[in-house]
């Protein structure tokens, strides 16, 4: 191929960001069979990595020549420059695409854990979000929150209009799924003396997880909590499952009750209906704000919207974060209608939160759940793999639970061996609370590669 000059054409005289859009817009078109979605995504990122290599290419004229980056390097690189508040991996992931991640030395993995959450619908580098990040790159990233975002409106429809079943629904955008709990809680308390009442007491459960901040630390187990007192006072912690021991709490000075609709970090804890719709009358009978802390559980990842709604309840306040900004930093606090101006301008905010950037991720996110019918989706994969588990009859599996693809394995005994032979052999799972797998792969993860992954896991189980 000859360029305009009659001599031979370079990489970044042809492969283009214009001619990527062209390659999306074409593929997007396709069909989206499990097949056809894996080819797409596979095409895309071939020509994204002939971008980076063009783009290495021009400049490698000026840059000074530098040494290959290898796990070892980089682990060794963060042991210099990072603080160390995370007992990290020896591994240092660089690329991934769907549920497909490699690491610097060129390994690859099968993602079935999909970033603790955060890609837990799109996956790595999904086309559609990646397509909506670049055209907001090159629009507009950020403003502040003082002047109207079209981006956040159109997220915010989205959300309250799956979310509720009366309009009047309002949503506050932040980056983490701590700080929607952060504004949760500030929010109850201030509806908390609405009606001339001081109710200020925050009520959440033994082996949940609301977040590290002050207010969220509060809310969760005592075990990370040592060090930081002290906490915030009038929290309390009831048993999960146990509806007397809620009654037995709550009381005229209570604001809100949180809960999670499955207890993620709690070892995949699923509640009965009927403990549910409980804690929906108590709260309703008692004038307490119920708190869904949904940011594990949604978007779809349960194949429901929301996670709540598998027990036919609403919740007066939705928090949400991780998987809901397509792997950017997005999370919201949602009112329900009652609630909706109970926050007025000073009482809370949030620079950067929804952001033009990460609200047109969001945006993209869930509409990607529409369009490829990601509910259905993921109640699909996830009964697939549970009987599957199931079906294998390993004797050290006590149970297998969950809702969709939020899956938990109980183990007879400690799964850390298993995690470190599964980490070996390209497989990324998660344990939690000592003897509970966790399954958590992106919605968009492949029949064949969900497949591989769980029959690898069910091998390193049987051993």
């Amino acid at each position: 191929m000859a360029n305009k000059d009659g001599g031979k054409a370079r990489h970044d005289d042809w492969i283009t960001e214009d001619y990527v859009e062209e390659i999306h817009a074409y593929l997007d078109e396709m069909m989206h069979d499990d097949h056809v979605k894996g080819l797409r995504d596979r095409l895309v990122h071939q020509i994204h990595d002939e971008l980076l290599q063009a783009h290495d290419f021009a400049a490698a004229a000026t840059d000074k020549p530098r040494a290959k980056a290898t796990n070892a390097s980089l682990v060794e690189a963060t042991g210099q420059y990072l603080i160390p508040n995370y007992g990290r991996l020896p591994v240092a992931m660089v690329r991934g695409h769907g549920a497909t991640l490699f690491d610097a030395n060129g390994k690859e993995y099968i993602d079935l854990f999909a970033g603790f959450g955060a890609g837990g619908v799109t996956g790595h580098s999904h086309p559609a979000v990646a397509k909506a990040i670049r055209k907001m790159a090159s629009t507009l990233q950020t403003v502040g929150n003082l002047f109207t975002n079209p981006w956040q409106v159109d997220l915010a429809k989205a959300i309250t209009e799956n979310a509720f079943a009366q309009p009047g629904g309002k949503v506050f955008f932040c980056h983490s799924g701590a700080e929607a709990n952060e504004a949760a809680l500030k929010l109850a308390r201030l509806a908390g003396g609405l009606d001339g009442k001081k109710r200020w007491k925050l009520v959440s459960f033994h082996h949940c997880f609301h977040g590290r901040t002050m207010g969220g630390l509060s809310l969760t187990p005592e075990k990370y909590q040592a060090g930081f007192e002290p906490l915030l006072p009038g929290c309390a912690k009831a048993t999960y499952g146990d509806l007397d021991s809620v009654a037995a709490l709550l009381d005229d000075e209570t604001a809100a009750l949180f809960a999670e609709p499955i207890q993620g970090e709690g070892g995949m804890t699923v509640p009965s209906v009927e403990f549910m719709q409980g804690l929906r009358k108590l709260c309703t009978d008692r004038g307490v704000a119920l708190v869904c802390d949904e940011v594990w559980t949604a978007p779809a990842r349960t194949g429901k919207w929301f996670a709540f709604q598998h027990y036919g309840i609403e919740p007066d306040i939705l928090t949400l974060g991780k998987a809901c900004g397509g792997g950017l930093p997005l999370a919201a606090c949602v009112a329900a209608p009652k609630l909706a101006d109970v926050l007025q301008p000073g009482k809370h905010g949030c620079t950067l939160g929804g952001n033009p950037l990460c609200a047109a991720a969001g945006a993209a996110t869930f509409k990607l759940i529409r369009d490829q019918n990601l509910l259905d989706a993921a109640t699909r994969k996830g009964a697939a793999v549970a009987q599957a588990l199931r079906d294998a009859n390993v004797p050290k599996v006590k149970d297998v639970r969950g809702k969709g693809l939020m899956l938990g394995i109980e183990l007879d005994g400690p799964g850390k061996d298993i995690f470190a032979r599964c980490l070996a052999r390209g497989l990324l799972i998660n344990v939690t609370q000592d003897t509970v797998i966790r399954i958590a792969p992106p919605l968009v993860i492949e029949d064949g590669l969900l497949a591989k992954g769980i029959d690898v896991l069910i091998e390193e189980l049987r051993r």
